[in-house]
Order: structure tokens, then sequence, then C-alpha cells
């Protein structure tokens, strides 16, 4: 049996995190007793709804509440790399809260021999318009975009930290998934669709994000610093001593479950 800590990223999406909350709690013990959930809320006043919401449920299944401090705009990659940091298990599944599970994969993370040399990918289901070809990298194995969520990681924490985490160069623009996947140890780590069975119970359901319009477009003022960004960090990561002395956090946070 898999210990897992799941860590979810918070943006005012209330009625989401209700529902991941009824559905953590709605599993049975024996798979809820090696799960641990991380809501990180990046810095939205919701009047203190987020704390009351996670206070109610924590009798319920293992939980945990963080909350940002400071509002530097899009920050889903450093609260996933304060997720890592404060995650006390092995194996991680990040995602943001508008991915819904069921309980069949769940159990299957939980039960499923997880091998050390792989990190794993998860068929998709969009209630939405989603282009593929929004999503700016190329995966060989024609898993990621395509088939798969292109941000949805069950990973082990030395995986995860080959990377040297997600990029805080990136803070405030809606990018780095690319940069976080190609910076993965291609030569220790390979990824891998989970399950393997195409059974339609193991699809990740990715519901509408709505997020605050305010939140999306905080990129605006940063789209013309964004190739040159990018460019840095690739070429930054090239010299592996740099690549692991980046920035993960640069914001003030607080525990508050």
């Amino acid at each position: 049996m898999n210990d897992v800590t799941f860590s979810i990223t918070y943006y005012g999406q209330l009625e989401k995190l209700l529902y991941h909350c009824d559905f953590f709690s709605s599993l049975p013990d024996v798979i809820k007793n090696h799960v641990t959930i991380q809501f990180i809320n990046d810095c939205f006043d919701d009047q203190g709804l987020f704390e009351d919401t996670l206070k109610i449920y924590s009798q319920r299944f293992n939980i945990k509440g963080y909350v940002v401090k400071q509002d530097i705009g899009f920050n889903n990659h450093g609260c996933r790399n304060l997720g890592m940091l404060q995650s006390e298990t092995h194996w991680n599944w990040l995602m943001d809260i508008d991915c819904y599970l069921s309980p069949e994969i769940v159990t299957a993370a939980v039960e499923t021999p997880l091998r050390e040399e792989q990190y794993y990918v998860f068929k998709a289901r969009f209630d939405h318009d989603d282009n593929p070809e929004d999503y700016d990298l190329f995966d060989p194995k024609k898993l990621l975009k395509y088939l798969c969520h292109p941000n949805v990681w069950l990973i082990s924490k030395p995986c995860f930290w080959s990377s040297g985490g997600y990029d805080m160069e990136f803070a405030g623009m809606r990018h780095g998934d690319k940069e976080f996947w190609t910076s993965i140890d291609k030569e220790k780590y390979e990824h891998f669709l989970f399950p393997p069975e195409l059974e339609e119970e193991f699809d990740i359901h990715v519901r509408q994000p709505n997020r605050t319009k305010s939140y999306l477009n905080q990129t605006t003022e940063h789209v013309g610093y964004l190739k040159n960004c990018v460019d840095f960090v690739e070429e930054r990561n090239e010299d592996k001593v740099r690549k692991h002395k980046k920035r993960l956090i640069c914001f003030d946070w607080q525990r508050v479950i």
C-alpha cells in the first residue's frame, strides 16, 4: 500500500473545494488511511471560507491547509512547490482543483506497486473546449497534451526534485508546465500512463476552471517578458548546479489546518 499526498491548488472555487472534501470523505477507511490532502490557497480572500471549510472536514480525512499571504499573480506552480516541501510522503499527486477523480483511480494509486524509476500521467476528459496545441510541449510518447492532462502527476519526491521544482521565474505568468516537465531527469525517470487500462472510471474529469478573470489576466503586464524569461530558464537549466539553485518560494505563507 502506498501513502500518497495530494496537493491541490485553490483560488476561490468554493464549490470545487466542497466537492473534493466530500469526495475524499467518502472513500473507504482502508484507502483514506493512506492519503493526505493538502489544499493550498493562492492568496484568494474569501473572508475565511477556505479555512472554515477545511476545519469542518478535518475530522473526516487527513487534511492540511495552507494560505499564501502575498498576491504575486498566477502562482499555481509556487503553490505546488510549497505542497512538495510540506509533503511527508514519498509519493505525491499534483493537480488543480478543477480535476475530479474517481474512487477507482485513487484506490489504484494506493494499491498498485509504483516503480521508483517511473512517474505517472492520467487520461483526461474535458467538459469544456481545450485545445492541446495551446500547451507548448512535445511528448514523443504522444501521451501528454493529446491523451493525458499536461500538468497532473503521480510522482515521487526524488523524481520531482530532479527537475529543481517549478520555476518561480514564471510567477505571475500562466507558464512553466513545459519547463518543469523537460527539466525532469529523463536519464533516471520515465513517464507512463496510469493505469495502463483505458476504462472510463480511470479518467480524470476536468471541469470548467471558473477562476476569476483578474487571476488569469494578471499575465498581461508580463507578456512582453515571457520569451526572454523562457530563454533564460532554458539556458540556465542546462547547468545542473544552477538549475537546482533556482527559487522555489518567493512569498510568505501560513499553515491554517
